[in-house]
């Protein structure tokens, strides 16, 4: 029924290249991970699955904006175009009228944007209480869990790390990928 939509939506979705849409879905595969639901305790419905996506995005276009010469700007305005053009299908898969599909994806398009700040800001501060606040006032709405405790903290910086430690020339969906892993299988320093 909604094949027309979602060959538009796809073309429309990937006005940069395939390699956007291929980052793309490697940031939502690494979102639908059942960590995030089980070990880490966020929320398995509309909103829970929209914060795991930022977050898994986020993390990615602070890497993207790491590379010189507005490529990595470049690189992460496709991948965020092709993440909101996904979104905006989803809305209209899941029975929402074409008047207010344009509302919602700009209530999300804000609701990235505070994230994205709040995350950048504290990641690059190393400011693990930060992390944790924004971690829990957005995946978990305040519900009391704790992203220091339960170990969503130190996942979220060691898949940072992991992202920054691929050299500009290897990011791509593949290297992006593993990174993401870091959110979902515990790690051990030293």
């Amino acid at each position: 029924m909604f094949n027309w939509l979602s060959n538009k939506v796809e073309q429309w979705a990937r006005p940069a290249n395939d390699a956007s849409f291929s980052l793309y879905q490697t940031v939502a595969t690494a979102a639908r991970n059942g960590d995030f639901y089980q070990r880490f305790l966020v929320d398995d419905g509309l909103d829970g699955r929209f914060d795991t996506l930022t977050l898994n995005a986020v993390l990615v276009v602070r890497r993207l904006s790491a590379i010189p010469d507005n490529a990595g700007e470049e690189r992460a305005q496709g991948l965020i175009d092709t993440m909101f053009a996904d979104l905006d299908l989803g809305l209209h898969e899941i029975g929402v009228s074409e008047n207010k599909v344009g509302n919602k994806v700009k209530t999300m398009a804000k609701a990235y944007l505070g994230r994205m700040t709040a995350y950048d800001t504290s990641i690059a501060a190393n400011d693990r209480a930060a992390l944790a606040l924004a971690l829990e006032r957005n995946l978990y709405r305040d519900n009391g869990e704790n992203a220091l405790e339960n170990g969503l903290v130190d996942a979220v910086l060691a898949a940072d790390q992991a992202l920054s430690g691929i050299a500009d020339a290897d990011l791509d969906a593949a290297t992006v990928g593993e990174a993401l892993s870091h959110l979902s299988s515990p790690r051990v320093d030293g």
